[in-house]
């Protein structure tokens, strides 16, 4: 009993475990710090006309310097769904300020006025903007105590467009709202009113309602950056404190210091950002297969074995051994013409008597004519001789006859 209750015991921890693997929590330290960090993108304006385009690492608050901007942004919003940060800038437009977009290297893209038709033309309804978040498709753009929104779908007929305004009240509590963050629990803005000592504020963007949240409050500052991190805590940059910035957190009611920075005259933050998908993994290695054996290049010296080079000719017969002759009936051989040196004579068969009990050797054959073609020379004369001889004698010995009968 005790040994099944052990093994069960063991079984349900290995399923817990399981468990625990797959929903993260027995993930490496490594691994969920990872998960527990976002980047967020702020603008930071030292002189009023131009800012920097800055990446902010939280709970971190480590500081890239991306880009920077010859006009001064403010009122950012990221877009998930666009990967991109919508803003407007002050560029001393004669039309008013423009919205632009930022991408996640930090460039910019002009995309003009959100414009409206007055008595005087066309005028942005995004100028003096200092607070901005996003909701879907939705740019909540705070000017001074009035709040807008501006529509960002591009696939849109109403893109850039906007609707409102909504009244925000208690006007002295939202006029000195710098930025503030979309909390999609609640459907409410966050962020930070100077004109409260630094209490944090939640506005109702339906209602236009501004109130206060009980027992969060930062330091006494003005705060142009507003963002909510990974771990779903509030963070606010104070533009001046002591001759610089500083980064806080709200955690448990106390502003907790992150990170510090140059002093500023303007700020406003947009995130957390989509993290850029990890590389692909390295491709499987292939199994070695073995190296092909070279082909050997052909030789330019030729040797007895290589086949001869086919040529236009039809190929010449197989010539016999070159020690042996075929059986010839005069030993002697008339001398062969020229011919190139690299061709093969076929001797020409000729009538065969009956073969002699010996070849005759080639090399012979081939030797100019001597005492033995001389005597064979001599012979053929006696026997023509004694041919024409007998044919007197027979021609004789018919006409004695022929007489001899007409005698009779």
């Amino acid at each position: 009993m005790r040994g099944s209750r052990y093994l069960t015991v063991v079984a349900a921890a290995a399923v817990v475990a399981g468990l625990l693997v797959a929903s993260g929590w027995l993930a490496p330290a490594r691994q969920r710090a990872a998960a527990m960090s976002c980047q967020v993108l702020q603008v930071e304006s030292r002189d009023g006309w131009s800012s920097d385009i800055v990446r902010l690492t939280l709970p971190a608050g480590a500081r890239h310097l991306l880009h920077h901007s010859p006009f001064a942004l403010n009122a950012i919003a990221y877009s998930a769904a666009q990967d991109v940060t919508y803003g407007v800038a002050d560029g001393r437009f004669h039309d008013g300020w423009h919205a632009v977009r930022i991408d996640s290297d930090g460039e910019l893209t002009d995309l003009g006025p959100v414009g409206r038709d007055t008595h005087h033309g066309v005028w942005s309804w995004v100028t003096g903007a200092t607070a901005g978040a996003m909701s879907g498709n939705s740019w909540y753009v705070k000017r001074g105590t009035i709040l807008y929104t501006v529509d960002v779908d591009p696939r849109g007929s109403g893109y850039l467009t906007a609707t409102g305004p909504v009244l925000l009240r208690p006007w002295w509590l939202a006029s000195e709202i710098d930025d503030f963050a979309y909390n999609p629990e609640d459907g409410l803005l966050y962020g930070v009113s100077s004109a409260a000592d630094g209490a944090v504020v939640t506005v109702n963007p339906v209602s236009g309602q501004v109130a206060k949240v009980p027992g969060e409050r930062f330091p006494d500052a003005t705060y142009g950056s507003v963002v909510f991190g990974p771990d779903h805590k509030l963070y606010a940059t104070a533009n001046w404190i002591d001759g610089r910035s500083v980064t806080y957190r709200m955690d448990g009611g106390s502003a907790v210091e992150v990170s510090t920075g140059p002093p500023l005259v303007t700020s406003d933050g947009a995130g957390c950002l989509a993290e850029p998908p990890p590389p692909p993994p390295p491709p499987p290695p292939t199994p070695s297969s073995p190296s092909p054996t070279p082909t050997p290049a052909p030789s330019s010296t030729p040797t007895t074995s290589a086949s001869p080079t086919p040529s236009s000719s039809p190929p010449a017969p197989t010539p016999p051994s070159s020690s042996l002759a075929p059986t010839q009936p005069n030993p002697i051989t008339p001398t062969p013409p020229p011919r190139p040196p690299d061709a093969i004579i076929q001797p020409i068969p000729m009538p065969q008597p009956p073969a002699p009990s010996r070849a005759v050797p080639l090399k012979a054959a081939r030797q100019p004519p001597g005492k033995h073609a001389t005597k064979t020379h001599d012979n053929v004369k006696k026997q023509r001789r004694w041919g024409l001889a007998t044919v007197l004698l027979i021609v004789g010995g018919g006409a004695v006859a022929a007489r001899a009968r007409r005698a009779r």
